[in-house]
């Protein structure tokens, strides 16, 4: 199995060309005092979609540790390129976020990554878990580092330590050589059992022949928000 793994990471260049792999982010940051205000905009903001018939599914998430700790991110998942060619009502997204959200949170930025073939498939099991650890990787070396990722993957869960993961490559919104790890997590209880990953991760390409593959990792913390995603 993992040779075949391989053999298909070769083949795609590491970023598949599959439809329906593109995950598009944006991250919020509610100013001091507001997030309350904010909440209640955003909410409105999910309505405005439902009504203007949008087809996609909306997933939210606040921050709960780390450097980002506060702030707000959503995603939706499963697209192909062109599907942001045709956004739902792209005039009155804009005004309706102008009215609703901007006066109570700073808009950060927006980005895109794209699902890597050895990830697991996105799924509302995963998306809707109550927690949710993300790891921020910055890769050196994608032909050395990847395999890395992928073997302490199907480590971790041949030893029941995870469950799902899903793996991007950031393309478009930030800086290049970054692959976006997510782990799911019912409770702390479950985080924990994935707590060591980064540091594994670490102790295996440092402990290789070859030069470092892999540098920083930032691992964060990220909690559900049921009411500020809508599932569709």
């Amino acid at each position: 199995m993992r040779t075949v793994i391989f053999a298909v990471l070769l083949t795609c260049g590491y970023t598949a060309i599959a439809q329906n792999n593109i995950v598009h982010f944006s991250i919020w940051n509610p100013r001091t005092g507001q997030s309350t205000l904010f909440e209640e905009g955003y909410h409105h903001h999910l309505q405005w979609h439902t009504a203007n018939k949008d087809s996609w599914s909306w997933y939210g998430w606040y921050f709960i540790s780390g450097p980002r700790y506060g702030q707000f991110i959503d995603a939706t998942f499963g697209h192909s390129w062109s599907d942001f060619d045709h956004p739902v009502n792209p005039g009155g997204d804009r005004t309706d976020n102008a009215l609703h959200t901007e006066p109570f949170a700073d808009f950060l930025r927006a980005f895109k990554a794209v699902r890597l073939p050895f990830s697991d498939l996105e799924d509302s099991a995963v998306l809707t878990a109550k927690f949710m650890r993300i790891l921020t990787i910055d890769i050196i070396d994608r032909a050395a580092a990847i395999p890395l990722i992928v073997r302490l993957l199907a480590d971790y869960r041949q030893k029941g330590r995870l469950g799902k993961s899903l793996v991007y490559e950031l393309v478009d919104g930030g800086e290049s050589g970054q692959i976006i790890v997510l782990l799911d997590a019912a409770n702390f209880e479950n985080l924990g059992k994935s707590a060591a990953f980064a540091g594994d991760l670490l102790d295996i390409d440092h402990g290789r022949d070859g030069g470092k593959s892999i540098g920083a990792i930032m691992a964060e913390t990220l909690r559900f928000r049921p009411d500020m995603s809508v599932l569709r």
